[in-house]
């Protein structure tokens, strides 16, 4: 059996800077929707983003300080807060700056959740 290689093939991948999170193509497409997201953090310690249309956002009473923006560009996304990188630094032990850590994200069509596999190490 021949098994073909696809070049257009893409892992979903999540660059964390000190004052954002860079969404590639893929990693971006569930979040094609959305108008908020929110940030958390799973009890493996992954980061979890969850997408919330405008429905959502205005139907729930939802705390507005857990509500971020999400700017979707032709060939990334990006969710920019410096608070919310310190304190992803400060929960990962791990240092940010201008030059970007990778890791490989998850979709989880379920739980409605990209997850950033951290746990799993840097590209």
């Amino acid at each position: 059996m021949i098994k073909w290689f696809n070049v257009k093939a893409k892992k979903g991948v999540a660059s964390l800077y000190s004052n954002n999170i860079t969404l590639n193509t893929t990693a971006m497409y569930p979040f094609e929707d959305a108008h908020r997201v929110q940030v958390g953090m799973d009890d493996d310690g992954n980061i979890v983003i969850q997408p919330l249309n405008r429905t959502v956002v205005e139907s729930f009473n939802l705390d507005e300080s857990c509500l971020l923006k999400i700017e979707r560009h032709k060939s990334f996304a990006r969710i920019s807060s410096t608070a919310l990188m310190k304190q992803i630094e400060d929960v990962l032990k791990i240092s940010l700056s201008k030059v970007p850590v990778q890791f490989e994200t998850s979709w989880d069509p379920e739980g409605n959740v990209l997850t950033i596999l951290v746990k799993e190490g840097l590209m």
